[in-house]
C-alpha cells in the first residue's frame, strides 16, 4: 500500500515539474520547478513570520518589502494600490507632517490667534493630475483631508455627516472605495435631496 501511495505522489510531482517548466507566467517556477513553490509559500506566510521573528516590511534595503510588492504588482499589471504609510512610525520621520487632535490643547503662544478662522486653509503643494496631463487637474484646497476607511459599516447618514464636515472644512473625502469625493460632488448630492 505504501508503494502505491509513493507512486501516486511521484506522478503528481512529475506532473507539477512538467507544468512548472511549460508555464510562462512565473520565471521562478520555470527556473526552479518544485522548489520555486516554497518561495511563494514562504512569501505568503511571510507577514506572520516577520511580525514575530525577523523584520518589518520597511527595514530591508535597498528596497523595502512594501516597495518590492508594489514593483512586482506593477510589472505584472496587477492592482498596485497599496498604502505606504499606515504601518510606519510616521511621527519619528523628519519633515513628515502629522496633524493630531487634542481634546485639551495648550494655550496659544504670544502672537498666535486665540481661535481658528473657519476660512483658514493650508493648500496642498501638489497639483493632482498635472504630472499625467489630466484635463481636470486641480490643487486641493487643504493638505488635511478625510482618510480612507471602511465605510461599509457606516450608515448613509453617517457618511453624509462626514461629507458635510469635509465640505465645511474645504477638504477631500476619500471613501476607501476607490473614490475621492470632491466638495462640489458632495454639495451636488445634498442639493438633489
Amino acid at each position: 500500500m505504501i508503494w502505491w501511495a509513493l507512486g501516486v505522489l511521484g506522478v503528481v510531482l512529475v506532473a507539477l515539474v512538467v507544468y512548472d517548466l511549460l508555464q510562462t507566467k512565473r520565471a521562478i517556477l520555470r527556473i526552479f520547478p518544485l522548489v520555486g513553490h516554497m518561495r511563494y509559500l514562504l512569501e505568503g506566510i511571510g507577514p506572520e513570520l516577520r511580525q514575530y521573528i525577523v523584520t518589518s516590511n520597511d527595514e530591508e534595503r535597498p528596497f523595502s518589502r512594501d516597495e518590492r510588492r508594489w514593483i512586482y504588482a506593477s510589472a505584472k499589471g496587477e492592482n498596485n494600490t497599496f498604502g505606504f504609510g499606515s504601518d510606519n512610525a510616521q511621527e519619528h520621520i523628519p519633515g513628515y507632517l502629522i496633524v493630531r487632535h487634542s481634546a485639551f490643547p495648550l494655550e496659544p503662544l504670544p502672537g498666535e490667534p486665540r481661535s481658528a478662522s473657519p476660512d483658514f486653509t493650508v493648500p496642498c503643494a501638489k497639483v493632482l493630475g498635472r504630472s499625467h496631463g489630466r484635463r481636470g487637474a486641480f490643487r486641493p484646497a487643504s493638505i488635511v483631508n478625510v482618510s480612507a476607511m471602511s465605510f461599509g459599516s457606516l450608515s448613509g447618514r453617517a457618511i453624509e455627516a462626514i461629507d458635510r464636515g469635509a465640505a465645511e472644512a474645504h477638504c477631500l473625502h476619500n471613501t476607501g472605495e476607490g473614490v475621492s469625493r470632491s466638495i462640489t460632488a458632495m454639495v451636488r448630492t445634498w442639493s438633489c435631496r
